[in-house]
Formats: C-alpha cells, sequence, structure tokens
C-alpha cells in the first residue's frame, strides 16, 4: 500500500470509478514491462520491422490470428530471459514479499486491532476506568458510516494514556497500605472500580498490557493515515 507512488494510487481509483476492479499485480506489471523491451529489441528496428511485413503479407486473408501469433514470438521467449520477473519468483523473494504482505494486512487492520484491544482492556480491568472502551467502540466508532475522525483517536490516546500513568501509580509500593485496607476493598467492591494491585509481575503486564496495545496501534494507525494522505479525511 505504501510503496504505490501518489500517480498508480490515482490510476488505480480512477479504473474503480469506471468499474475497472482488476487490478495488475506486482509480477504482472514486471512481466509486462520486460515483454514489451524483448519485443522492442526484436522488432523495432528496420530488419524487424521487413520480417512482419512480409508476415503480414504471408496471412493477408488466411488467418485472424494476432501478429504476436504470427511471428511465434511468445512460445520463443523463457521465463529466464525476463531477469526481473526470473528472480521475482524465486523462493526467497517469494518469502519475502509474503512477509511483506502479512505487514501490509496488519497495516490496513489496525483499526480492528484497536477496537480488540479496547474490549481486551475492558475483560482485564473489568471496572468503570475501563468502561468507556466498549461504550466508545460499539456506540460510535463501528457505527460510523465511514472512518471514525482523527479527534476519536486523540480522545481514546489521551485518556489511554491517563489510565495507564493511574493505573502505574496505583501499583506503586508506596500506596500498597492504602489499597489493601479495608474501606478501598470494601468501596471498590461495590463500585467496581478496576483499579488492582498486583505484586506478581505477570499479572502487572497482563493489567497493562490492553493499554500499551491501544497507544501502539493507535501510533500506528495514525502514521498508517498520514502516509496515505487520509488523517483528516474520513471519506
Amino acid at each position: 500500500m505504501f510503496k504505490n507512488n501518489k500517480e498508480e494510487l490515482q490510476t488505480i481509483v480512477q479504473h474503480h470509478a469506471e468499474g475497472q476492479v482488476d487490478v495488475p499485480t506486482e509480477l504482472e506489471k514486471i512481466m509486462t514491462i520486460e515483454s514489451e523491451d524483448l519485443i522492442r529489441a526484436r522488432y523495432d528496428h528496420s530488419e524487424g520491422k521487413r520480417e512482419l511485413a512480409e508476415l503480414l503479407i504471408k496471412s493477408e486473408g488466411k488467418t485472424g490470428k494476432g501478429i504476436l501469433e504470427l511471428t511465434d514470438f511468445e512460445s520463443s521467449i523463457k521465463l529466464k530471459q525476463l531477469d526481473k520477473s526470473w528472480a521475482f519468483t524465486r523462493t526467497w523473494p517469494l518469502f519475502l514479499r509474503i512477509t511483506e504482505t502479512f505487514f501490509y494486512i496488519i497495516i490496513s487492520n489496525t483499526q480492528n486491532f484497536i477496537y480488540f484491544a479496547m474490549i481486551f482492556s475492558m475483560y482485564q480491568n473489568a471496572g468503570i476506568v475501563s468502561i468507556f472502551y466498549p461504550i466508545s467502540v460499539f456506540g460510535y466508532a463501528m457505527l460510523e458510516e465511514t472512518r471514525p475522525h482523527s479527534d476519536y483517536w486523540n480522545l481514546v490516546r489521551t485518556y489511554t494514556t491517563f489510565l495507564l500513568f493511574f493505573k502505574f501509580i496505583c501499583n506503586l509500593a508506596i500506596l500498597e497500605p492504602y489499597l489493601e485496607s479495608k474501606e478501598f476493598l470494601y468501596v471498590t467492591s461495590y463500585l467496581k472500580v478496576g483499579l488492582y494491585d498486583y505484586s506478581n509481575m505477570w499479572h502487572l503486564t497482563m493489567y497493562m498490557s490492553p493499554e500499551i496495545i491501544i497507544i501502539c496501534f493507535i501510533m500506528l494507525n495514525e502514521i498508517k493515515l498520514k502516509l496515505i494522505g487520509l488523517y483528516h479525511n474520513i471519506e
């Protein structure tokens, strides 16, 4: 997605608007360019033009074949003669491109990962501090006909940053006596605030991981939208 230049993207959009949804793959583009170069090298000179003229004269009125079919040029070309196409179809380059494609799949679904992390935060915290996430996801983001506005992501990032910082403060040793007091446990048992004091590092990591994932993917989503010029647009 990001490696295409602006002119290519505009051409694709224009073709889609015209109803042409078949976008050539990268390999098809490479093979087309190399094939055209081979055709020019063989026929784009006086001898080649003479050969084509003779073929056209001999086949006049006898067949409905195209000019390339008359020359039998296609069958005489081997894949190894197309250097870039041959290099493209080797195992290691294909593996790299599959990895690249997997990365693009992740990039193009950053919003879904953010939604998943927000629901995961509600599941992990199970309290008032995370109720904002499911309400915003199901009450706004997924109901929007277009992509959520950048202001929404800025709001989510700001809230998540403050929540992550507050969680960190609550897990400091200096606040441990207060968080383990009977009064605090009594209040939180009724209100389900969603703030906990973990002494185990694994539990603490899982406790804070949803907010960390949310912030990371919001930043990745922001980078993606800015690169394709859609950060301030909602389509």
